[in-house]
């Protein structure tokens, strides 16, 4: 199984939000690399959940939010990004990890006469 190099994090701005900044109301999405991560450490796992968390608060953040409702909005966003970006964040290290496992077994070397 080969372990894809990124994934996506996508989500939809809030409709009042969208209605406030109609900018946002097309998905946004932010890509978010990990090829350069140790995916089987804690280390590079904690690396990947800092990643994400910089792509949500990239693809959700707003500096025009300034009223209470455009607040709430963000932080929904924000809630709704997370909420789509972790399982995918769990397959990637999920897929890592088992590539690497295959990848070990298939390595072991054989011994015998």
């Amino acid at each position: 199984m080969a372990t894809p190099k990124l994934f996506s994090l996508a989500v939809l701005a809030a409709s009042a939000l969208a209605l406030s900044t109609p900018a946002l109301a097309d998905w946004k999405t932010k890509e978010v690399k990990h090829e350069d991560l140790d995916l089987s450490t804690v280390a590079g796992q904690e690396q990947l959940m800092t990643r994400v968390k910089s792509a949500v608060k990239q693809v959700c953040g707003s500096p025009r939010a300034l009223t209470l409702n455009e607040r709430l909005d963000e932080k929904k966003c924000k809630q709704a990004a997370m909420a789509g970006a972790m399982p995918k964040a769990e397959q990637t290290v999920a897929a890592y990890l088992e590539t690497r496992r295959i990848a070990s077994r298939d390595t072991k070397a054989v011994v015998g006469n």
